[in-house]
């Protein structure tokens, strides 16, 4: 199949998919091993769900469930895992075959996160991996799990559409290839935004781990700030 072929095919499947978000703001009944209730779908980002609920404690981390949405396209029935629970809410991940019924278009989840990067090699024109001599220090801003943002001062090798080889320090490392594709002034240093490409598979996993973690922590802070926004506005 042609390139132009192959563009209008994966059209044809995306005109037939729905889009992810009609989920939200939909009636969910979660089913659990030993307890079913209904929520409302409050949030999707990334690879998560969260169902507001009042019974959210009736549920245990890692279990199993069903989750049924009544959406404006129908019933929407899959399995899912529960992640995390907090006040008045579940978080779950999305099943793996969601793509298959659904169609996402934001970019993957950033979260904030601290950490550093070193630049270890710097491609030039041909390719060819150059050794920096000095890598100075580099902070890590946000991350997901095809994009960072660092700060540090500014160098030749971090010019727009540079390609790197970096090493990622996040309470675990990770090797990877950046390509440089923003560039801001702040605070005296740059702030540069860049694709990643994680060089090693098997680190993807414990990536993907901390970003969800973050996302709910995020989550369940936004939930305790509304609730005690109400309680003094009360």
């Amino acid at each position: 199949m042609s390139q132009d072929g192959d563009k209008m095919f994966r059209s044809e499947i995306e005109k037939e998919l729905l889009p992810l978000n009609m989920l939200l703001h939909c009636r969910t009944v979660v089913e659990g091993k030993n307890f079913v209730t209904t929520g409302v779908m409050t949030h999707i980002e990334g690879e998560l769900f969260e169902v507001e609920l009042h019974e959210f404690e009736q549920f245990d981390l890692g279990e199993t469930v069903k989750m049924t949405v009544y959406s404006p396209a129908g019933i929407q029935s899959m399995p899912s895992i529960v992640f995390a629970k907090y006040e008045g809410a579940i978080a779950l991940l999305q099943p793996p075959d969601v793509q298959k019924r659904f169609i996402e278009r934001r970019e993957h989840p950033r979260v904030e996160i601290s950490g550093s990067v070193q630049i270890i090699h710097v491609m030039n024109a041909s390719g060819e991996e150059v050794t920096l001599e000095q890598s100075g220090q580099l902070t890590i801003h946000d991350i997901s799990i095809s994009g960072i943002s660092f700060l540090g001062q500014d160098a030749a090798h971090f010019a727009m559409k540079s390609r790197l080889k970096a090493k990622v320090e996040i309470g675990f490392g990770f090797s990877c290839e950046l390509e440089i594709v923003r560039r801001e002034p702040k605070d005296n240093l740059m702030c540069y935004g860049a694709k990643m490409h994680v060089l090693e598979p098997e680190m993807l996993r414990p990536l993907r781990a901390l970003i969800l973690r973050q996302q709910v922590e995020k989550y369940a802070q936004t939930r305790r700030d509304s609730s005690k926004k109400r309680v003094f506005n009360g």
